[in-house]
């Protein structure tokens, strides 16, 4: 008989297991803080000048505690604020909420899936956060972008989450754009996961154990064999 196998959760992926590693998470979570303040400040002190503002790095960086803490202090109440995320297959990004390792959660949250809710988030809002940038399918990335831009143009403000850089240490594609058009940006680190020092930039993809090479798709979900780790430069290994 076959066992079933197991299905990987969001507390599998993202759930930190002990307190002494929530209490190591302490800083970066304390850095996204004062970025998601930062970040509400300049939107409320200017409301309808509108731009993109880039927050990215590595996994257990602390930019989905940004995706929920920057809402929470845009205190503005003349600005209609939506927090937003593609809807995709994986543990990682659950639908309709924001899931962070040290726990922290938002079921405020709206998954979009097509060019109508895409409408949607650019046409009701006058502030709108999307966490998981790089996950967003890349059949709606270019309408998106115009819906995006057009949306600035009428004075919007985007704050746009993700992972800039591949496994591979490439550059996803979206987020490399709306880097080179932001008004802001701020890149976010992590504790490497193989060394322990602080200022890890990237995500070491594991398969069964061992780095992932050049061969391998941008886009794998974490399973029983994939698996991601923040990796300072000397720890990053790539393959190909």
């Amino acid at each position: 008989m076959t066992k079933n196998k197991k299905q990987i959760t969001v507390e599998d992926v993202k759930k930190l297991a002990t307190p002494d590693e929530l209490e190591l998470y302490s800083y970066v979570e304390e850095h996204a803080c004062k970025v998601s303040k930062t970040i509400a400040n300049k939107i409320q002190t200017d409301p309808y000048a509108g731009g993109i503002i880039l927050v990215y790095g590595p996994q257990n960086a602390g930019k989905t505690i940004v995706a929920i803490e920057v809402g929470k202090k845009i205190t503005n109440p003349k600005l209609n604020i939506i927090k937003a995320q593609p809807k995709v297959d994986r543990p990682d990004v659950p639908e309709n909420l924001f899931f962070s390792i040290s726990r922290r959660q938002d079921k405020n949250v709206f998954s979009f899936a097509d060019k109508r809710d895409i409408d949607h988030l650019f046409t009701k809002y006058d502030v709108v956060i999307v966490d998981e940038i790089n996950f967003i399918p890349h059949k709606l990335q270019i309408y998106f972008l115009r819906e995006l831009m057009r949306f600035i143009d009428r004075g919007g403000w985007f704050v746009g989450i993700g992972m800039l850089y591949t496994a591979q240490g490439g550059e996803f594609l979206l987020p490399a754009l709306l880097k080179e058009r932001a008004k802001l940006t701020y890149e976010l680190t992590a504790t490497c996961q193989k060394c322990g020092r602080r200022g890890a930039r990237w995500n070491q993809r594991l398969i069964n154990g061992s780095p992932s090479d050049f061969e391998d798709p941008d886009y794998l979900a974490p399973s029983d064999k994939v698996t991601y780790e923040p990796r300072c430069d000397e720890c990053h290994v790539t393959i190909g």
